[in-house]
């Protein structure tokens, strides 16, 4: 829940550079793909697919960050394995983002639409995750309490994030983004490993 008001907050002011198109095609198969990730966490033990994910991460974002790219053509063709792969991932161990975030960088994305498109990649995402559990009876009292005095904190943080990133240039950003992806797939790969 507190990512989802994260990305609402983010779109409200980054909605416009969204390509519609191109999330959906990631949403549903993320959404096909994610009760097989399900199923590949019955069968493959949990700490051997982060290991695996946070080593691919960190040798892909690696390479991003020494200049090398791998633009596809058919972008749009190509947001098929992307979702499936980051379906997989959601479905297994909770990491949507990285497939996602990878391939953006990869292409050459721009600042704007890197925000925009992840962002509402995530916040579909979060509405099925939300309704699942609210369907599920997760959403108890002590849930909604821990929400609602998070969530001012929460905000406080969003928007110093969005003032920083506008201070940043393409390349800046570009930097950034893969450093912080260098990072998850190190902690990835160190929580699964303790």
């Amino acid at each position: 829940m507190l990512s989802l008001v994260t990305n609402i907050a983010i779109l409200a002011g980054a909605y416009k550079d969204a390509a519609v198109r191109k999330i959906w095609v990631l949403v549903l198969s993320s959404i096909a793909a994610a009760p097989l990730g399900a199923w590949l966490l019955l069968v493959v033990d949990a700490s051997v697919l982060k290991v695996a994910t946070g080593l691919l991460v960190l040798a892909y974002s690696a390479l991003l960050l020494t200049g090398k790219s791998f633009p596809v053509r058919n972008e749009r063709f190509a947001f098929v394995p992307v979702g499936i792969a980051s379906g997989l991932l959601n479905g297994s161990i909770s990491m949507s983002g990285p497939p996602v975030a990878l391939f953006l960088s990869g292409q050459g994305t721009g600042k704007a639409a890197f925000r925009a498109n992840l962002t509402a990649y995530a916040a579909i995402l979060n509405i099925i995750t939300v309704v699942s559990f609210s369907q599920g009876g997760l959403l108890n009292g002590n849930v909604m309490s821990v929400f609602g005095w998070t969530v001012p904190v929460l905000l406080a943080g969003v928007w110093l994030g969005i003032k920083a990133v506008r201070r940043l240039n393409e390349a800046a950003f570009k930097r950034l983004t893969l450093w912080l992806l260098i990072f998850s797939g190190l902690w990835t790969v160190i929580s699964a490993i303790r």
